[in-house]
């Protein structure tokens, strides 16, 4: 341990968290960056914290903790709590969230013509200046470390986002989400707030691996048959009557276009920028059309204090008449529960226009995940400079006895090699392997299609409970499924959870010690190769040779992986890995796996499971 560790939370440092801690010091003390794949239960968050917070604490600047996780937002502000309690410190945080899940109108004042939100005047005496209410409010809070659900509770009186955005001001820690920083009208925003610059910032990104489809995301825009359905109703209530009249003829054409592109067969196309400006100037003068969108947007904001639909509509119009490189214009059809749904999508390919500048304006930056192999990739598409980057692989701490991980080289969800039979086959190995695990199972499948055909024949082979993810679950439902789920594992009444990889359970759910023994991947989670794929592999193999890999086959992979991690979340944890399909064994996937991985294949799994458990 280094010398720069005297705020640690811990009376002791895990094995591993050692060496990431004293590496961030290091990539700090240097001013470069790090790029850190580091386990589940290495203790990321302290080992990143404390050499920053170190660093912060005498000098101008900030240190953002940026996740996109919000149970990670309350260990980031716990860690800095026990830093507080141990050395008896006043670090000071803030914790930001989206400005919807903090500004909730009151009861009552929902919909129509209405009064503005009471907590406005109450939390601002003139146009942004703050009340002197708010400004008790302000000083009682900032020593407090609270998250933005505690702060939320405490602002029944005024309004609990400007009251974060004030807290930001004196924090020296600021946990935030991706778009906060990545989003350059929101950074530039949150800067100003915090009042501080980028290049005397440190930037910890949390769950890294996420970042680059994360940030594509911000620069994303959908222009929807729906959307523009929802705009023709608001401006009829509100009247206005001639972007009614304008967004109706928009819709006729919309459709016109989509039978003219795709015909009867076709579900998507590739589509010029020029086809659907040409599209629009037939209608109205296209940049005329967004003026005068806005204009109905902002008046009808003021009326019933929600965004408005044609907002929505004006900025994905101005955003389609951006750059053509980095980018893809696609027109798609497709239905859902019997609805025709049409959309254009003009979509980011290129994440460094999202990271690439904040990322190297900061006076350092470090990127950590379980799941970050090969971290050259994520050095590439985030735009960092590879000569000023670090990039570390650290071992897992757990006990290679308490892990068992096998491929199964006689099975595989390969489109080419399935057939009816290969439903059964899953059904009846994974039926057979987990009767031999003493306690819950997970069981990830590639896709919810294949989930539903293996499900069918498992519900007749087990007696164990099967609790089932579905398709269209709201976030409710999943919850209340988790905890049933949770409740069976407290019991010691072994049960069974089905879902797919990249869906609610693949990642960010804790299932520690006897609530999962062991975990189930079905084939290899690989998305389905629409054209926007297609578009990003191009793209990716234009840009860095590596097309398949980095748009394809690696995702793919740390998505199965991140779904593995479910199981062995602490280091006192015993638990098997089971990666159901033969390419786990192949080369170019095996690569990705974390190092220090210890894969052991197999034609019948449940004698190695009978052996270890």
């Amino acid at each position: 341990m280094t010398e720069k560790t005297n705020l640690f939370p811990f009376d002791n440092i895990r094995e591993k968290q050692d060496e990431l801690l004293a590496k961030v010091a290091e990539t700090i003390e240097k001013e470069k960056n790090l790029v850190a794949h580091a386990p589940t239960g290495l203790g990321k968050s302290a080992a990143s914290l404390t050499p920053s917070i170190e660093k912060k604490i005498d000098e101008k600047g900030k240190v953002f903790f940026l996740t996109p996780r919000h149970s990670q937002h309350e260990i980031a502000i716990d860690t800095v709590k026990k830093i507080n309690k141990k050395h008896n410190t006043n670090i000071k945080t803030a914790d930001l969230i989206g400005k919807s899940h903090l500004c909730e109108a009151p009861p009552g004042q929902r919909g129509g013509s209405k009064p503005p939100c009471p907590r406005h005047n109450a939390t601002f005496e003139k146009q942004h200046v703050l009340s002197e209410k708010a400004k008790q409010k302000v000083r009682r809070l900032s020593t407090q470390q609270l998250t933005a659900e505690e702060v939320k509770k405490r602002c029944n009186d005024v309004c609990p986002y400007q009251i974060t955005l004030e807290l930001c001001k004196k924090a020296d820690v600021i946990v935030a989400d991706y778009f906060h920083i990545f989003h350059p009208g929101v950074r530039e925003n949150i800067l100003e707030k915090a009042d501080t610059k980028l290049k005397d910032s440190i930037l910890i990104v949390d769950e890294a691996h996420n970042l680059p489809s994360r940030t594509r995301s911000l620069f994303t825009y959908t222009l929807s048959e729906r959307l523009l359905t929802r705009a023709i109703t608001e401006t009829e209530t509100f009247g206005y009557y001639q972007e009614q009249e304008h967004l109706e003829r928009l819709r006729a054409d919309f459709r016109r276009l989509a039978r003219e592109k795709l015909g009867q067969t076709s579900h998507e196309e590739n589509l010029e920028k020029e086809e659907l400006k040409d599209l629009i100037n037939n209608i109205h003068n296209y940049k005329k059309l967004i003026v005068d969108l806005e204009h109905a947007a902002e008046e009808i904001h003021e009326e019933k204090e929600e965004e408005s639909y044609c907002l929505q509509i004006a900025e994905t119009l101005r955003q389609w008449d951006g750059p053509d490189e980095g980018f893809s214009r696609i027109i798609e059809r497709s239905r859902y529960n019997n609805e025709r749904i049409i959309k254009i999508k003009y979509s980011c390919l290129n994440p460094q226009i999202s990271t690439k500048e904040p990322l190297q304006t900061s006076q350092t930056s470090v990127l950590m995940s379980a799941t970050l192999t090969p971290m050259n990739m994520y050095t590439e598409l985030t735009g960092l400079d590879a000569k000023n980057t670090f990039e570390e692989a650290y071992g897992s701490p757990f006990p290679s006895e308490n892990k068992l991980e096998l491929a199964i080289k006689t099975l595989t969800t390969r489109y080419k090699e399935r057939d009816d039979s290969t439903f059964q086959k899953y059904s009846w190995i994974l039926q057979k392997s987990i009767e031999t695990v003493p306690g819950n199972t997970a069981v990830f499948f590639p896709s919810y299609s294949f989930k539903e055909k293996v499900e069918e024949n498992l519900v007749n082979q087990t007696d164990r409970k099967i609790f089932s993810e579905k398709r269209n679950n709201t976030k409710k439902e999943k919850g209340d499924l988790l905890n049933k789920f949770k409740d069976y594992a407290e019991r010691k009444d072994n049960s069974i959870l089905l879902g797919v990889a990249a869906g609610s359970y693949g990642e960010g759910i804790d299932l520690p010690g006897e609530q999962l023994k062991a975990v189930f991947i079905v084939g290899l989670p690989l998305r389905r190769p629409n054209l926007e794929t297609k578009n990003l592999i191009d793209y990716y193999d234009a840009k860095f040779g590596k097309g398949w890999d980095y748009a394809y086959n690696f995702p793919a992979m740390n998505t199965a992986i991140q779904a593995a991690g479910r199981c062995i979340r602490s280091k006192e944890d015993k638990g098997a890995v089971i990666y159901m399909d033969k390419r786990y064994t192949w080369s170019q996937y095996r690569k990705v796996f974390p190092p220090n991985t210890d894969l052991k294949t197999t034609k019948a799994p449940w004698k190695e499971l009978e052996d270890f458990f």
